[in-house]
């Protein structure tokens, strides 16, 4: 096969975004043949068909999984390529008993939903229903919105923690804090919409490795880039340009400008929001103006300008989109919101997902992120109070004091804290 013909067929995966599953998987053959048949003085070209055979292996790997679990997926991929597992993953345990056959609205407004137990398919109707429930068609033909969403999925990648069934669980707790709170008559149909969007987009492509890794990594092949929300901004990009290759699937256009520039805002901002770097940021700003929300709500006589300009303003798309935001990024880490059982099973498959990474860095020659590995289980559980306490239970106190109805919350991660106290005794009794 001549150069052209690879450079041809390199052009030709980087559009096909729809390609049907036995070309995909007969040109998925082609291509390793053509990696066989290069010399090494063609290693431009060599790289472009790795980087190419990379991405088409992935997509495909997606393809396959539209009927497993995401969970499954990962366990055997993982023993396909003798990747050891933390010892904590042989500690989650599915119960298929207990899942939902025919799921309802009143399942999805559960909070402790468990979505270990859903395959991709089931979940992209999942989230069909939610979004028939909020009438969105006047913003997105429906067809075309599962199209779209269909294309979203693929676009994840098989990693234990950052795939699919992560960005479904985000959704899906956005949905209820939307459905049980006074965010609902805060917010519009459009707002919701963009967010819920922007919740099932946030990790498109994540490969599971974190910012610093991707940092470390071009500075090495010295290579620049924009050191700040690296993954978040590759997230962003990489769902307009799946909108962009289809255009049926780009309901943008078919917007008034002002709505298409509002919809787009609040998908973007939302998902730069979940950049952990930006996290005492934005809370320290949405904290102060919660503060002044309730001090106008007790005592409307109040005058003071400065205090007036930081209370939220439903009437302000500004305001509506920056709660959003604040919004996305506490579902995003949520996790010990749930359950224990549930909260675990998150925990643990993160924790795989760290030590991966320290693998990845050891095995690049990059300095290995030390606090990412896996020690023991104290260490562990001694992890997950510093985090509980220093990020998840302040957020989430303070959005129960902007919304009532959502205190059950943070007492739920008041709950987690206390067993976290119980389990660190036993191991060190």
């Amino acid at each position: 096969m001549s150069l052209q013909q690879i450079e041809q067929l390199i052009n030709q995966i980087k559009t096909s975004y729809q390609m049907p599953n036995k070309e995909f998987q007969n040109t998925f053959k082609h291509f390793e043949n053509c990696v066989q048949s290069l010399k090494k003085e063609n290693q431009e070209q060599l790289n472009k068909v790795y980087k190419a055979l990379k991405r088409f292996r992935r997509r495909l790997e997606n393809e396959l999984k539209l009927n497993q679990t995401d969970y499954h997926a990962f366990i055997k991929k993982w023993k396909t390529m003798n990747i050891t597992f933390v010892p904590l993953v042989y500690d989650v345990k599915l119960d298929f008993s207990k899942k939902i056959s025919t799921l309802k609205y009143e399942d999805l407004i559960n909070v402790n939903f468990n979505h270990h137990h859903y395959t991709s398919k089931e979940m992209l109707k999942a989230s069909m229903m939610i979004f028939h429930h909020l009438e969105v068609e006047q913003y997105a033909n429906y067809n075309n919105l599962e199209n779209l969403l269909t294309q979203i999925n693929l676009n994840y990648n098989i990693v234990s923690y950052h795939n699919f069934t992560h960005a479904f669980a985000l959704f899906q707790l956005l949905f209820c804090v939307y459905e049980k709170s006074d965010l609902k008559f805060f917010v519009t149909k459009q707002d919701i919409f963009a967010a819920l969007l922007a919740s099932l987009s946030h990790d498109l492509n994540h490969k599971g490795v974190n910012n610093l890794y991707k940092v470390k990594k071009s500075k090495k092949i010295n290579k620049n880039i924009c050191e700040q929300a690296v993954l978040e901004t590759m997230h962003v990009s990489t769902l307009f340009n799946i909108m962009a290759k289809n255009q049926q699937l780009n309901f943008f256009n078919q917007l008034p400008n002002i709505q298409q520039q509002e919809f787009k805002r609040i998908i973007v901002s939302s998902i730069l929001a979940t950049d952990m770097g930006q996290h005492f940021n934005i809370f320290s700003s949405f904290k102060d103006r919660v503060n002044a929300t309730i001090d106008l709500c007790d005592n409307q006589n109040i005058t003071d300008p400065l205090i007036r300009y930081r209370g939220f303003n439903k009437d302000n798309f500004d305001d509506r989109k920056f709660i959003l935001n604040v919004l996305v990024h506490a579902c995003d880490i949520s996790n010990p919101c749930l359950e224990w059982d549930a909260y675990m099973k998150w925990s643990f498959l993160l924790a795989q997902e760290f030590q991966d990474q320290t693998i990845k860095e050891a095995a690049k020659g990059l300095e290995v992120t030390t606090m990412l590995q896996y020690k023991d289980k104290l260490t562990f559980f001694n992890g997950q109070t510093f985090f509980l306490n220093t990020f998840v239970l302040p957020q989430w106190q303070t959005i129960a004091t902007l919304y009532p109805s959502l205190i059950d919350l943070p007492n739920e991660v008041k709950r987690n804290l206390e067993i976290l106290e119980e389990e660190k005794k036993k191991l060190t009794n």
